[in-house]
């Protein structure tokens, strides 16, 4: 006895799945673009969960409930890995052989994105302040306080 009750004993064949894919698809994508939120991977979540139904498809009971089941976890999934993905600091890139560059490297690293870009800007492509204000379309008064930050947050983290 299967503990899932959309499992059960019935025939199936391939023309079964293909069925339920015309006629069942396109409302999983749906489901899926509101799960995840984002369209790009609708598909391929919908794509994943008939994959999964298809050697079990002679033994489900309910193919649409368990597609329907089956794309809302699917989609969760893919929403807690992005989610796990953002919290995890991307490792520096290597740029340098000496030890303190890539320390001071990875600090940079650290920064909110638009100080590091202020930071990089400055000293990586070694442009002027109002050169920084032109490219990021900033006041030049906010490209020196967000470099002072920068700078500031580096030297307190050394």
């Amino acid at each position: 006895m299967s503990i899932d009750p959309l499992i059960g004993a019935r025939p199936a064949s391939g023309d079964d799945l293909a069925e339920l894919y015309r006629r069942h698809a396109r409302r999983r994508a749906g489901l899926a673009s509101a799960v995840t939120l984002d369209r790009s991977v609708a598909d391929e979540v919908v794509h994943d969960a008939f994959a999964g139904l298809a050697p079990r498809l002679a033994d489900v009971r309910d193919p649409v409930a368990y597609l329907q089941r089956s794309v809302v976890h699917l989609g969760i999934r893919v929403v807690r890995r992005r989610e796990r993905a953002r919290a995890v600091p991307r490792r520096p890139i290597e740029h340098a052989s000496i030890p303190e560059v890539g320390e001071l490297w990875a600090l940079v690293c650290t920064l909110p994105v638009q100080q590091r870009a202020v930071v990089v800007l400055r000293f990586w492509e070694d442009l002027t302040q109002d050169r920084i204000a032109e490219v990021l379309d900033l006041p030049v008064g906010t490209v020196k306080s967000t470099l002072h930050r920068a700078l500031r947050t580096i030297e307190e983290q050394l």
